[in-house]
């Protein structure tokens, strides 16, 4: 088994930091997300308790949640199977030697 040259050790690091940059503004558009889905809902239903708002604009209100919810899932799934498939990549090459 070939040890990793220096050149080699470093552009894995590198990788490995990107591949974290990447999950964490997956993160972040899951945290922003969440943070809608709770506003849409919290707003919906304190406007229909108090009156303000009618059931039709409730369901309105509660399908534009789920929506916004679904659109930051979306990106979050596809950039953590992406950075899975990127580091078992990485690990191989590891356990090979770099070759």
């Amino acid at each position: 088994m070939a040890k990793l040259s220096e050149k080699q050790k470093e552009l894995i690091n590198l990788e490995l930091e990107r591949s974290r940059l990447n999950r964490e503004k997956s993160v972040l558009i899951l945290n922003k997300a969440l943070f809608l889905y709770f506003c849409f809902l919290f707003v919906g239903v304190i406007g229909f308790v108090n009156g303000y708002i009618t059931p039709t604009y409730l369901n309105i209100l509660i399908v534009l949640a789920l929506i916004a919810l679904i659109i930051g899932i979306f990106p979050y799934i596809s950039v953590m199977y992406k950075e899975e498939k990127k580091l078992d990549k990485l690990i191989s090459i590891v356990k090979r030697g770099g070759k």
